[in-house]
């Protein structure tokens, strides 16, 4: 009898060894065995496969009346536990005038799933273009694969001398997944700009005026308040 192998598992030693072919029952005997050999233990975390085998063209006998007993399908039950995903870093930095940040997240094991994980942005930064472009989303790690990128974009080189900011981004709810420890990245953006000079101006005014009024300017905005002291003394 003629036999023919389908299913979700992948044959040719991938998943399992078996081709079509033909079973031969030797006269006098009443079974013959068709062998699924080789099946893989893989660390593939993925959704239990099949074999099937359906048999067909059957010499010096005829195939069974009931459909289904001509064919066998065989379920390989994955056993191979969800993988973990998080940053392959806790923290990173980089001068305001570098223009992106990727940010890598793995995969402790590649999965027969696709993975998908949802992240959160917070921070001292201000995001929507400002200082950099990253709103709240999901990645997919796609089924095979081992890691995965967000990116930080469009990073503002503004001329504001002012305190680093940092963009904090949070792993949550992944799917086909659980959330490994490293699961928040503190990026840091250095600022470089230098510091502004301050100036006073002169002022000349009459006896009789009751107030003088003195500016005192910065070379440039800054991006945090200013302080300095300032002395009275005759001439």
């Amino acid at each position: 009898v003629n036999y023919a192998v389908t299913g979700t598992a992948t044959g040719s030693g991938t998943d399992y060894t078996l081709a079509n072919g033909t079973l031969t029952i030797d006269a006098g005997d009443t079974y013959g065995i068709i062998t699924i050999a080789n099946i893989v233990n893989d660390t593939l975390d993925e959704p239990n496969e099949t074999v099937i085998v359906t048999l067909t063209s059957p010499g010096n006998a005829t195939l069974c009346a009931d459909a289904a007993y001509r064919v066998n399908t065989y379920t390989i039950v994955d056993n191979d536990a969800a993988p973990t995903v998080d940053f392959n870093a806790t923290s990173s930095n980089g001068a305001e005038s570098v223009s992106s940040k990727a940010l890598t997240v793995d995969l402790s094991a590649a999965s027969g799933f696709d993975v998908d994980v949802d992240y959160a942005i917070t921070g001292t930064a201000t995001g929507s273009g400002t200082d950099f472009t990253l709103a709240n989303g999901t990645l997919t790690i796609d089924a095979g694969d081992t890691s995965g990128t967000i990116t930080i974009a469009s990073i503002i080189n503004d001329a504001l001398d002012e305190a680093n900011e940092t963009v904090i981004v949070t792993l949550s709810n992944p799917d086909n997944a659980t959330l490994g420890d490293d699961d928040v990245h503190t990026y840091t953006i250095n600022d470089n700009d230098a510091t502004p000079t301050l100036a006073i101006n002169d002022r000349a005014i009459t006896e009789a005026a009751a107030n003088a009024t003195f500016t005192v300017t910065l070379s440039a905005a800054a991006g945090r308040d200013v302080t300095v002291n300032y002395a009275t003394s005759n001439a």
